[in-house]
């Protein structure tokens, strides 16, 4: 008798430990809207880090299996001075557009190192140590990953993928917070990588500062191994244009005209970047970080 009791209370437990595990995937999933396979969009709270419809951070999960990242940039030889981010959604045919990165003074160029298809649109990389590439040259490659550069030479990503882009690194691979605890503050939009090896577009329109924005990230259910800053302030933007996605009145208006943005398409219906020219540049209008 007193076995039977104990098998019994056994069978109990396994029971409730697998209700208390499918409640706790089903709380997981609830986070999550799919919009289509590959494509998942959640919002959350900044400050508690809960999920929330209206929440003030924007999370958009891309597989990069099953919807390509492409950049788009405008042309110096062109009198074309960018558009918004719906805009750029609405004439290549994207499902979703955010900044590809800081631009310089002339509001065109990319602040640091930008290739496109092979083809280098800024040959000069600055000291930022965050790299993203896609565009495998080998198939065996991953189709999508965040390079940090001290550890990743920029010739060797430059072998290996068609498309490069040099920006500020807010998290080294690792989960680490590189930046220091500081006073400025600024609206944020962002890539991240998780380790599915999933893009992350990340869009908050609270002003939180570096450090903070980054232990934001690295607390939220995201499992973020590597992220890059694309800009801050008024002209970090966010788009995406897909029927199943409906905008709340909190999310970001399209914005000011961008020249370059990072593009989210299908993989069997990619289109070639527009207005496309490299060239050197020298000079970089951006705000001096403090990552290290």
């Amino acid at each position: 008798m007193v076995r039977q009791k104990c098998w019994a209370l056994v069978i109990f437990g396994m029971l409730l430990a697998g209700m208390l595990v499918a409640a706790n995937s089903t709380a997981a999933d609830d986070t999550w809207q799919e919009l289509e396979t590959g494509l998942e969009i959640a919002h959350f709270d900044s400050r508690t880090h809960a999920a929330d419809p209206k929440g003030d951070l924007m999370v958009l999960r891309v597989e990069p299996r099953i919807f390509s990242l492409q950049l788009f940039t405008t042309g110096r030889e062109t009198k074309d001075s960018g558009r918004n981010v719906a805009r750029w959604c609405r004439d290549q045919g994207l499902v979703a557009a955010i900044n590809a990165g800081m631009y310089q003074a002339d509001m065109r160029t990319h602040v640091g190192f930008c290739q496109v298809d092979g083809k280098v649109i800024n040959g000069f990389a600055n000291d930022y140590l965050s790299v993203a590439a896609f565009g495998p040259v080998d198939q065996a490659d991953p189709p999508f990953r965040i390079f940090d550069l001290d550890e990743t030479p920029l010739n060797e990503i430059l072998a290996r993928y068609k498309n490069v882009v040099q920006n500020l690194r807010l998290i080294k691979r690792g989960g680490e917070n590189r930046w220091q605890p500081a006073t400025d503050q600024w609206r944020e939009a962002a890539l991240a990588e998780d380790r599915r090896g999933r893009a992350l577009l990340i869009y908050c329109r609270t002003a939180w500062s570096m450090h903070e924005f980054n232990e934001i990230l690295l607390a939220l259910p995201l499992q973020v191994v590597a992220a890059q800053h694309l800009e801050g302030r008024s002209p970090a933007r966010i788009w995406i244009d897909h029927p199943a996605y409906k905008a709340g009145p909190e999310a970001p208006a399209p914005g000011p005209k961008l020249p370059n943005v990072i593009g989210v398409v299908r993989n069997l219906s990619s289109r070639p970047p527009i207005g496309l020219e490299g060239g050197p540049v020298t000079d970089a209008a951006a705000d001096s970080p403090n990552e290290q």
